[in-house]
C-alpha cells in the first residue's frame, strides 16, 4: 500500500525548496563581498552604473545568479543598500525558520458585502486573531441575514438561520 502525499506536504516541500535556493544564493553573495574588499568599495562606486556593478557582482559569485536574485540586487544596487545583504539575510532565514503558516478566515454573509464593510471586517478579525490571516468572502443567501465566521477551528455564527436553529433545539428540549 504506497502513501500518497497531501497538497499541503507539496506546498510545503515548494516553499522550502524556495527558501532554500533564495537562501544558498544570497549567502554566496554575502561571502563573496565579505571576501572581497575591494569588491565591496566597487559596488559603493555610485560613478558606475547600478547595472554594471550588478553585472561584476554576478561573474563574482560562483554559479552566477537566477534572474530574480539579479532584479533584487539590482534593487539594492539601485537604493545603495547593497550593504544590508548581511541584515537582509538573516532577517529572511528569521522567517524561514519560523514558516509563518497563514489560517483561513472565512467569512459568508447572506448578501455580498461591500468593500469598506470587508475591510472593517478584516481590520476587526486581524485585531483578534492576529495578522496572519487569508480572508475568503462567500455568499449564501440561506443565512437570511448576518455573517457566519470560521478562522481555525473557531466558529461564530451570527446569521439568522443560525439563530433560528439555535432556539429551534432549544425549544425541542
Amino acid at each position: 500500500m504506497s502513501v500518497q502525499a497531501q497538497p499541503k506536504e507539496y506546498a510545503v516541500a515548494i516553499y522550502e525548496l524556495a527558501f532554500e535556493h533564495w537562501t544558498r544564493q544570497l549567502g554566496r553573495v554575502d561571502t563573496v563581498l565579505k571576501k572581497d574588499p575591494a569588491l565591496r568599495t566597487a559596488m559603493q562606486d555610485l560613478r558606475v552604473s547600478a547595472r554594471d556593478r550588478l553585472q561584476r557582482l554576478a561573474q563574482a559569485v560562483p554559479g552566477g545568479l537566477d534572474s530574480d536574485v539579479r532584479k533584487f540586487l539590482g534593487t539594492l544596487l539601485e537604493a545603495g543598500q547593497l550593504g544590508q545583504l548581511g541584515a537582509i539575510l538573516a532577517e529572511f532565514e528569521n522567517l524561514v525558520r519560523r514558516r509563518p503558516e497563514r489560517r483561513a478566515a472565512r467569512v459568508v454573509s447572506a448578501v455580498p458585502l461591500a468593500e469598506e464593510e470587508k475591510e472593517a471586517l478584516r481590520a476587526k478579525l486581524e485585531r483578534r486573531f492576529g495578522p496572519d490571516l487569508d480572508f475568503q468572502f462567500e455568499v449564501d443567501r440561506s443565512l437570511i441575514g448576518g455573517i457566519y465566521l470560521r478562522v481555525g477551528d473557531q466558529v461564530i455564527d451570527g446569521s439568522v438561520a443560525g439563530k433560528l436553529s439555535a432556539m429551534r433545539d432549544y425549544l425541542e428540549t
